[in-house]
């Protein structure tokens, strides 16, 4: 047998403090899905599979950076 009171969780649900800032970040993360999609058709479309992997090869440096900035925290 324990000493102590269970303990519960809380009842309500947490809220997010910004709800409008989180629209925005989710709108700028499409938008910017949506931009990444067009560059690759338009290379794929220009250049064949060459142009998809320079694009590709030029993301490499942006995705180290978000790799990153989400493993500090930012």
């Amino acid at each position: 047998m324990t000493d102590h009171a269970p303990t519960h969780a809380p009842t309500h649900a947490p809220t997010h403090a910004k709800p409008q800032a989180d629209r925005s970040l989710t709108r700028n993360a499409f938008l910017l899905a949506l931009v990444l999609v067009v560059v690759l058709a338009a290379a794929f479309l220009g250049f064949g599979l060459a142009g998809v992997t320079m694009v590709m090869v030029a993301l490499v440096p942006v995705i180290f950076i978000v790799l990153i900035a989400v493993s500090v925290g930012k």
